[in-house]
């Protein structure tokens, strides 16, 4: 009798879009990034995703959205509980970015599908996943100057990069979401920060925090 595999239904969701995932560069222009960013608060949870000019980094649209949280949090599972809020923030967006920015991981991830993965493959727009904290694997610790960076490995294979985006600051750890290099990524991200956090993902944050 063969044996049924152990995994869940969610783990067979990531397993078939594994499937789905374009690892090299599709983009051909960048003249709008994208970004997103979610808030909880209790039960709910608040999104923004915001959509700004690539050269000078002003916002050109915005959306906030409100929900009720429908799926717990769980390690590695973060494209279910907030990828639905973020596609429908993003449906009713005027225009689509040429590159997406989300906060969290792409392909570094056990399965190679993080949140920025995800969303990439829905959307088909080329995406980065940027996290303020390192979900797995291990690196050697850049030096301080900005752009310095060191590759993150897990099971032997390079997944994302510690990148120094602001001297002296604490590394963010990058990675490919969908259709995009690691170097293309990496060059995005540098160039898009202002501070640690790239500017779409820390204007985005700003907007989705709960202030009453």
């Amino acid at each position: 009798m063969k044996k049924v595999k152990s995994y869940n239904i969610f783990d067979r969701i990531q397993e078939k879009l594994k499937d789905y995932i374009v690892w090299e560069d599709k983009v051909e222009k960048l003249e709008l990034i994208g970004g997103s960013d979610v808030s909880y608060k209790e039960d709910i949870a608040q999104v923004c995703v915001c959509v700004m000019k690539f050269d000078d980094l002003k916002i050109k649209e915005k959306i906030i959205l409100k929900r009720k949280v429908r799926f717990p949090y769980k390690a590695g599972y973060l494209m279910f509980r907030e990828g639905p809020l973020i596609l429908e923030a993003i449906e009713k967006l005027k225009t689509l970015p040429d590159c997406f920015i989300f906060d969290g991981n792409g392909v570094l991830h056990p399965k190679n599908l993080g949140l920025a993965t995800f969303l990439g493959i829905i959307l088909e727009i080329p995406t980065i996943g940027c996290a303020k904290t390192l979900f797995l694997g291990k690196y050697k610790t850049p030096s301080e100057k900005r752009g310095s960076f060191s590759y993150i490995r897990y099971k032997g294979k390079i997944l994302g990069m510690a990148l120094r985006t602001q001297n002296n600051v604490k590394e963010v750890f990058v990675s490919c979401g969908w259709g995009i290099t690691l170097k293309k990524a990496k060059d995005i991200v540098l160039k898009i920060s202002k501070f640690r956090i790239p500017e779409p993902l820390r204007i985005a944050h700003l907007y989705s925090k709960f202030y009453d």
